[in-house]
């Protein structure tokens, strides 16, 4: 359990990379990157070649309440790139959940996932 008030469940064969993920996520609940808790996380820790893209992110197809997402996120980069990634996935979901995006989000997210990542390194220890 996080202090998101929800769950962050994590699979993959990378335990660093695994702890890495679950401080981000639980960073960005902290610090209103998503604005409301009560949301499960989902991980799947892969290589890019598996569905050939650094990360994802979908609302659970169980569940159309905003309260579920499953993310896929790439452990062949950088620990800064595999943080800036889940930054990126952790902008689109409050995204969705506020109904605030423009065209398909991306902009807002690639502008955003490297300050907030350097922000979590610089606060967070890794």
């Amino acid at each position: 359990m996080s202090d998101t008030n929800g769950e962050i469940f994590i699979t993959g064969d990378d335990p660093e990379y695994e702890n890495i993920a679950r401080d981000v996520i639980e960073w960005c609940f902290e610090e209103g990157v998503v604005c409301r808790g009560g949301i499960d996380i989902h991980v799947e820790l892969c290589k890019h070649k598996t569905y050939e893209c650094w990360g994802s992110i979908v609302e659970s197809d169980w569940c159309w309440s905003m309260t579920s997402w499953e993310m896929t996120v790439a452990t062949d980069q950088s620990p800064r790139d595999f943080v800036a990634t889940i930054m990126h996935e952790m902008i689109h979901v409050n995204q969705a959940i506020t109904h605030t995006w423009e065209g398909d989000g991306e902009e807002e997210c690639e502008q955003r996932q490297y300050e907030l990542a350097d922000r979590f390194i610089t606060c967070d220890l890794i």
